[in-house]
């Protein structure tokens, strides 16, 4: 019996759930283009939904796209060919090709993300910076590593972990830190977040996307900032969701294929 797109989606929604999306005025997850009864014997993952990872879709035959961020964020008042959103958009749509977007949803859950980073840098007794509801989902991550480390040997294990030759560090680089948040992506956008960190008692914030002022309210309130790009901090992690959803496929028994774009890459050098 054909597996349709509404199906295949329950395959991410048993450990990344709808319900887990921060602030719906500011996210914009769920099926964002294609038919829930469409057929798919075959799933692309990816970070970004790229032309390269359409056209990627398209010569291995995916009908359905799995990516973390968005291609729809903003609302449009149009599709149209001579638009980058709207080529993107037609290109899939004539090619038969969903769309889900499984975005703060999958930054929140168990085993998401947050928890992959965490698990990378050697974080003990990791727990959400902010729980949703009563459970172990919730916004960013706080552990502690096993002894205290200067902040220049964690860069190191961050530029090796993420595969990221372009890590910078905010604060005191001979600062020795031991209890460290990771909000994965654009952490560093609001200093809202380097008080959630001090408020979970970290000494280091591990994030992207680090706005000069946020900078400079994170090193006045004594708080050191490791700041990997958006891209390899979040990119680390699709082949563990490829992997997840081969699980999930196995336990719901189907034979989809699922596979991870090979075409992205990081579009900052």
């Amino acid at each position: 019996m054909a597996t349709t797109v509404r199906e295949a989606l329950e395959l991410i929604r048993g450990f990344a759930p709808d319900e887990y999306e921060y602030k719906k005025e500011y996210d914009n997850i769920g099926l964002l283009c294609g038919r829930y009864e469409a057929e798919v014997t075959k799933i692309l993952c990816c970070l970004d939904v790229t032309e390269k990872v359409i056209s990627e879709a398209i010569e291995e035959g995916a009908q359905l796209i799995i990516s973390h961020h968005p291609v729809i964020w903003s609302p449009i008042r149009s599709v149209r060919s001579d638009d980058v959103l709207g080529r993107k958009l037609l290109r899939a749509i004539e090619n038969g090709i969903a769309i889900f977007a499984a975005h703060t949803n999958l930054d929140f859950c168990p085993d998401g993300i947050n928890d992959y980073v965490a698990e990378q840098l050697g974080l003990r007794n990791v727990t959400p910076l902010e729980k949703y509801n009563d459970g172990d989902a919730g916004f960013g991550r706080v552990g502690e590593l096993a002894n205290k480390v200067f902040i220049t040997v964690l860069k190191g294990e961050v530029e090796t972990v993420l595969k990221d030759k372009y890590v910078r560090i905010v604060g005191e680089p001979y600062a020795q830190v031991k209890r460290i948040a990771v909000i994965n992506g654009a952490g560093g956008g609001d200093t809202a977040y380097v008080d959630m960190a001090l408020k979970a008692g970290a000494d280091c914030l591990v994030t992207a996307d680090v706005k000069h002022h946020v900078a400079v309210y994170a090193a006045d309130a004594g708080l050191c900032i490791i700041e990997p790009q958006h891209f390899t901090m979040e990119y680390a992690y699709i082949s563990r969701l490829v992997q997840t959803l081969k699980i999930e496929a196995k336990s719901h028994k189907t034979d989809i294929e699922i596979i991870q774009a090979v075409s992205e890459v990081n579009p900052r050098f």
